[in-house]
């Protein structure tokens, strides 16, 4: 090819036709430029490929990173559910003596003095973030919903996490100067159990604990798992990952089956109605008492969790056609159960 073009330009120069040779050589200029360009475009094409393909792969750990936190989040969710159910029955003084006596009381004794620490996986998150200017348009609202997950979700969840273990270090050091602490087994100690029962600061220490845990802690890991849920949906959209067979996801369709008025099973003049919001939140009306939740979609299509500050689970029960046709209600330690009319 090169001997072609230089068999033109001696042919131009010796018949003397400097026009037509300056002609073709800007031509050949033009045309060398053009495939410079193109050449240039073709890897810059594939760099970018590459540099999406990175991204991809970052996104992909980042749902990895996801689904730890919903599961550990979830189950933290379900231990706090039946510590829930121990710290009302310390609180509505329904314990006894011998409660607190039994070998495997320990639970009890422990109810108000477990530390919890939930730390969010970030990993993935902090590798994406060093990677910012790569990041293609179609992932803008997955960085968004990123940042709040990691911004203000997060630092609500580190602060209780803080208030939690700074209260319960602040309890062991007051158990701590009790005279019948330092005993081997001071659990079978009458002096242990009796102030147990009957200290009033022993029981507003598990007032506040529990606030801390229930009302708060709680409910902060709760926000946290359902926006973390969110991110995975809108981050699984884009890389067209399949999302039916997760259990944290459900979908309006599934929703729809628990929409409907329910009645208090031992009261029937207590109801409830169940409807869906503009978020794809259901929301619960109770008549008695007059009360407004808000359900996050927990572990399982059939468990809820009430965004309530002293809202508690809610479990619906199927028929044996599949059906919802039960709605049962973990509020402390009384389950109350509601029956759905015409399921």
């Amino acid at each position: 090819m090169i001997k072609f073009f230089r068999t033109i330009r001696k042919e131009l120069l010796t018949k003397n036709k400097i026009g037509k040779y300056l002609l073709y050589a800007l031509g050949e200029i033009i045309l060398v430029i053009v495939g410079i360009l193109i050449a240039l475009n073709l890897n810059q094409r594939s760099e970018q490929k590459k540099a999406e393909a990175k991204i991809d792969a970052i996104f992909e750990d980042v749902l990895k990173d996801l689904e730890t936190d919903i599961s550990r989040s979830t189950a933290y969710i379900d231990i706090y559910q039946r510590k829930d159910s121990l710290l009302s029955l310390v609180l509505n003084t329904d314990l006894t003596y011998k409660d607190y006596a039994k070998e495997d009381s320990d639970p009890i004794w422990r109810a108000a003095l477990t530390m919890g620490f939930y730390t969010p996986s970030d990993n993935a998150h902090k590798v994406l973030m060093s990677n910012i200017d790569a990041i293609p348009e179609k992932y803008s609202q997955s960085v968004s919903f990123l940042n709040e997950l990691h911004g203000t979700r997060r630092q609500s969840v580190e602060r209780f996490n803080k208030r939690l273990n700074d209260h319960v270090i602040e309890s062991n050091d007051i158990l701590a100067e009790k005279p019948w602490y330092t005993e081997p087994d001071h659990k079978k100690s009458t002096e242990a159990i009796m102030y147990r029962l009957n200290d009033y600061r022993y029981k507003n220490r598990v007032k506040k604990y529990h606030g801390i845990v229930i009302r708060n802690h709680r409910r902060t890991i709760l926000f946290y798992r359902a926006h973390a849920v969110r991110c995975y949906e809108e981050i699984a959209s884009v890389l067209n990952k399949m999302t039916d067979s997760l259990d944290f996801i459900t979908d309006e369709e599934v929703l729809n089956r628990y929409v409907g008025s329910y009645v208090r099973s031992t009261n029937h003049e207590s109801k409830a109605e169940i409807t869906i919001n503009n978020d794809g939140f259901l929301i619960v009306n109770r008549e008695h008492p007059l009360q407004e939740d808000g359900l996050i979609h927990v572990s399982s299509e059939s468990k809820f969790s009430s965004a309530n500050p002293i809202g508690g689970v809610f479990i619906f029960n199927k028929s044996n056609l599949g059906d919802y046709i039960t709605m049962t209600i973990h509020e402390g330690h009384i389950p109350v159960t509601y029956t759905k009319l015409n399921p």
